[in-house]
C-alpha cells in the first residue's frame, strides 16, 4: 500500500541528498592522428555553478580531486556560478588558485556567466564580473582567442570561443592566429550547439559543458529536459566529422539535482 510513495520519497532523496555531491572520476582515450610524443593528461570540468545549493567547499573539494588525477593540462568549460548571488567570491577565487597553482588552467564562459541570456534572467547584463573573477583565480580566459602551449615539449594549440546562447560564439576571430600544421587544436565551447559555428575552422577536439548530461536520467525514458537542439552530443565523447566532441556532466547542477547522472571529473588521454 506505501510502496510507490515510499519509493518514490526514496528516489527523491537520494537524488537530492546523495548523488549531486557524488562525484565520479572517469577516463577516456582520445586519438587525434596528429603524433604527440605521449598521451596529454587533459582534465575537462565544466558547469561548477556555485550558489547556495552548489557550495565552494564542494568545488575545492573536486578540485583537489582533480589535481590528484596528475593533469598536465585543466580545461574549464564555463557556468562558474548560477546567479549574480549566492556565492563567495573571494573564496572561489581561492578555490581556482588550487588548480592555476599546480597546472596550466584555461577557462572559457558559459551562459550563466554573464551575456544576453543571463541579462534575460536578470542576472549579468555582461560577463565582466565573472571574467575578472576568474581572472583573479589565475586562470586565463579564452574568449574567442586562442594561445599556443607546450607541455612537456609538445606543442598544442588551445582555442576558447564565446558563448553560443550568449550570441558571442565568433569562430574567425578564435582561429585566427591558429596554426593547424604545427599542433593539434584543442577548442573549448561551453555548448555543443555551437560546433556548427566552428565547423569549417581547423581542430581536432572540441569540449564542451552546458547539459550536465541530462542531469536526471529517468530509466527506460531518459533525461526529460537536454538544453541543446542537437541531442547527439549532450554527453560523453563523440564523432562529429572526422573529429572528437568530449561533453562532460559537469560538476555543479540546476536545483540541487542529479538521478543517475552523477558529477563528473573528466580525464582523457589525448594522442
Amino acid at each position: 500500500m506505501f510502496g510507490l510513495p515510499t519509493a518514490s520519497l526514496s528516489a527523491y532523496g537520494y537524488a537530492k541528498l546523495i548523488e549531486p555531491g557524488w562525484l565520479e572520476e572517469t577516463q577516456k582515450t582520445v586519438s587525434t592522428g596528429r603524433g604527440l610524443r605521449r598521451p596529454l593528461r587533459l582534465a575537462h570540468i565544466s558547469d561548477f555553478h556555485a550558489s547556495g545549493l552548489i557550495p565552494v567547499s564542494f568545488l575545492e573539494q573536486a578540485f583537489r580531486r582533480v589535481l590528484a588525477m596528475k593533469p598536465d593540462l585543466i580545461c574549464l568549460t564555463g557556468d562558474f556560478v548560477t546567479a549574480d548571488n549566492d556565492f563567495d567570491p573571494a573564496r572561489y577565487e581561492s578555490a581556482l588558485q588550487l588548480l592555476s597553482a599546480k597546472v596550466p588552467t584555461f577557462a572559457v564562459l558559459g551562459n550563466h556567466d554573464g551575456g544576453i541570456w543571463a541579462a534575460r534572467e536578470g542576472w549579468f547584463a555582461n560577463h565582466k564580473y565573472i571574467r575578472n573573477l576568474v581572472t583573479r583565480g589565475g586562470v586565463q580566459v579564452l574568449h574567442n582567442d586562442s594561445v599556443k602551449l607546450e607541455i612537456d615539449g609538445m606543442p598544442l594549440n588551445l582555442v576558447g570561443v564565446g558563448d553560443w546562447w550568449s550570441e558571442e560564439l565568433q569562430a574567425r576571430p578564435a582561429f585566427e592566429k591558429v596554426d593547424y600544421q604545427s599542433a593539434p587544436v584543442i577548442v573549448m565551447n561551453h555548448n555543443p550547439d555551437g560546433k556548427d559555428d566552428c565547423g569549417l575552422q581547423p581542430w581536432d577536439l572540441m569540449l564542451c559543458g552546458h547539459t550536465h548530461g541530462g542531469q536526471v536520467i529517468i530509466p527506460f525514458y531518459g533525461p526529460p529536459i537536454v538544453p541543446i537542439i542537437d541531442t547527439r552530443y549532450a554527453v560523453g565523447l563523440n564523432r562529429y566529422q572526422s573529429r572528437w566532441i568530449h561533453t562532460t556532466r559537469g560538476v555543479g547542477n540546476i536545483r540541487g539535482i542529479r538521478f543517475n547522472c552523477r558529477p563528473e571529473l573528466s580525464m582523457l588521454l589525448v594522442s
